[in-house]
């Protein structure tokens, strides 16, 4: 099962990817994300280890597998027969431009009954990180 959404953002990719990649900050810019913290020593690259609960999910460990700054990275994180991906990238439209694109990939035995109860709210989060990252972004820091 998977799941994208991308938005345009005006503002130039470098900015996007900073607010993007500040994982930490994404409980004061993402509404849903209510626990966002690096647990391996840092900087955050690939190996390292994130917490993350959003709302109405239960608290888990992503690993980083994929860190390609300053275009994506990838979490993956395998729980209850289930594994999941989620893939951000930035790419660069222009000078001041950019889309933002969240990718959600679930796997495994369990995929097919977790996914009818969870798909139209994994769908909801996907649209609202995306506009809360967008808005973030579009902020003269």
């Amino acid at each position: 099962m998977r799941f994208e959404k991308s938005v345009e953002i005006q503002a130039p990719r470098q900015r996007v990817w900073d607010v993007l990649s500040d994982i930490e900050a994404w409980p004061r810019v993402v509404r849903l994300v209510e626990v966002a913290e690096i647990v391996s020593p840092p900087p955050l690259a690939r190996g390292g280890t994130v917490r993350l609960r959003e709302h109405r999910l239960p608290e888990g460990l992503w690993d980083v597998t994929s860190w390609n700054a300053p275009v994506s990275f990838e979490l993956t994180q395998r729980a209850g027969g289930v594994t999941t991906v989620a893939r951000h990238r930035v790419d660069a439209l222009g000078a001041d431009r950019s889309r933002l694109t969240l990718d959600l990939e679930m796997r495994g035995l369990m995929v097919s009954i977790v996914g009818v109860f969870f798909r139209k709210a994994t769908r909801n989060h996907l649209d609202q990180q995306a506009q809360d990252l967008k808005r973030a972004a579009e902020v003269t820091p």
